[in-house]
């Protein structure tokens, strides 16, 4: 790729299809960001539309992305960063890890 055509990359973002899942819901949350896009973002607007956060009761539940059958541990990277240069979807699952609390 020639620097002018880097530098085109980089100016104009590369729009990526996004699709996350979450096992208890009907329907699959579907958003389209830039590839630029912190996977941390996705996580957050995936969890605000299913209506799920992080918390503690008895137990402590948390979510993450997981991708190709492997947890995200790094939300700061980009979706580019996650799926590749110029692929147009992304299908990553939301999942809940519950860790069981003293009782």
């Amino acid at each position: 790729m020639s620097t002018t055509e880097t530098q085109l990359h980089k100016d104009h973002e590369v729009p990526v299809k996004t699709e996350v899942d979450y096992l208890p819901a009907t329907q699959d949350f579907r958003h389209e960001y830039d590839d630029e896009t912190q996977l941390s973002t996705v996580r957050a607007e995936a969890m605000t539309f299913f209506g799920v956060s992080d918390h503690k009761d008895r137990d402590v539940h948390e979510f993450f992305l997981e991708f190709e059958g492997k947890r995200v541990t790094n939300l700061g990277q980009t979706l580019e960063q996650l799926i590749g240069r110029d692929r147009p979807h992304a299908k990553v699952n939301l999942v809940e890890q519950i860790t069981p609390g003293a009782r």
